[in-house]
C-alpha cells in the first residue's frame, strides 16, 4: 500500500496537471488494517465510547462490515463529540473527538489526500507536513530577516480559520486534483457530519473539526489555494525587489520587500 501511494505521490510531482479520477479503491481492508496499527490508541473516545482496544478484538469482522459499508456507499460517520481545552491566550479552543471507526476511515483519506497534495506544495507552507514544524518555520522566518533586505514583517493570524473553512471550496479545491466521486463523497459526509455539543446535535455547515485526522492535510489545501499559491504566482511577479512568506497552519507572516529605485 506504501508503495502504491508513493507511486501517487510521484505522479503528482511529475505532472503538476494531472487529475486523478479513480483512488477510492486504495481504502481497502489493507490499508485501514495498517491505520489501526497504527493509530494512537490513547486518545479520547467519540460519542459511542468505542477504544481501539474494544475496536481491535473483533477487528476482522469490524474492518470487513466497514468496507462492505463503504463499497455499498451507505457509510455515515458520527458526529464528533466537541469539547473546549484552554488556550495559552486564556481563551478556549473548540476539539472534536471523533468515533475511532471514523478516525481509520479519515486516516486512509488523509493518506490519499497528502500523496496527491504534497507534492505540490510550496515551501512556504511548514505546518502539518512531513519533515517540517514550527521549529522550521521559525528558522525560515529567520533567515529571512537576517539575510534579505526586508523593511518590516506583518504577523497575521486567520481568526477562527479551522471553523469557517467553506465546505464547497474545499470540495473544488480538491476536485482540482481528485475527480473519483468516492473521495469526494467521503469528503463531504466527514464535514457534514455534525457534532453533539452537550448532547444536543449541531450541523456543521462549515468548517473543518481540529480533532479530525483530516483537518490538517485540508488546511494545507485550503491556505495553499487562498494564499501561497496567490503570493507566489500574483503578487510576487507584480513587485520590485524582495518579498517573503511564511506560513502555519492559519498564521502567515509575509516580509515587506526592499523598494527599489
Amino acid at each position: 500500500m506504501e508503495t502504491k501511494l508513493a507511486r501517487i505521490s510521484q505522479l503528482s510531482k511529475e505532472n503538476p496537471d494531472m487529475v486523478f479520477t479513480s483512488l477510492g479503491h486504495l481504502i481497502n481492508k489493507e490499508m485501514l488494517e495498517n491505520c489501526h496499527v497504527q493509530m494512537d490508541g490513547t486518545k479520547a473516545v467519540g460519542i459511542d465510547g468505542v477504544t481501539k482496544e474494544e475496536y481491535g478484538r473483533n477487528l476482522e469482522e469490524n474492518l470487513e462490515a466497514l468496507i462492505e459499508s463503504l463499497k455499498k456507499k451507505s457509510y455515515k460517520p458520527k458526529p464528533a463529540r466537541l469539547v473546549e481545552i484552554p488556550k495559552d491566550n486564556g481563551k478556549m479552543r473548540p476539539l472534536s473527538i471523533y468515533c475511532y471507526e471514523d478516525k481509520l476511515v479519515q486516516e486512509a483519506l488523509r493518506r490519499i489526500l497528502e500523496a496527491v497534495f504534497e507534492p505540490m506544495f510550496y515551501d512556504e507552507m511548514m505546518g502539518f507536513r512531513p519533515n517540517r514544524g514550527c521549529h522550521k518555520a521559525i528558522r525560515k522566518l529567520n533567515i529571512m530577516l537576517e539575510r534579505k533586505p526586508t523593511n518590516y514583517v506583518l504577523d497575521a493570524d486567520i481568526k477562527g480559520f479551522f471553523q469557517h473553512l467553506d465546505h464547497e471550496w474545499i470540495v473544488r479545491f480538491i476536485e482540482s486534483r481528485i475527480k473519483d466521486p468516492n473521495i469526494i463523497r467521503l469528503v463531504r459526509r466527514m464535514l457534514k457530519a455534525g457534532i453533539m455539543n452537550n448532547y444536543e446535535f449541531e450541523a456543521t455547515e462549515e468548517g473543518s473539526g481540529q480533532g479530525s485526522v483530516c483537518s490538517p492535510i485540508i488546511s494545507c489545501i485550503y491556505m495553499h489555494y487562498v494564499l501561497i499559491w496567490w503570493f507566489r504566482e500574483v503578487v510576487t511577479p507584480m513587485l520590485k525587489g524582495y518579498a517573503g512568506l511564511v506560513v502555519y497552519a492559519d498564521d502567515c507572516a509575509p516580509r515587506r520587500r526592499k523598494l527599489v529605485t
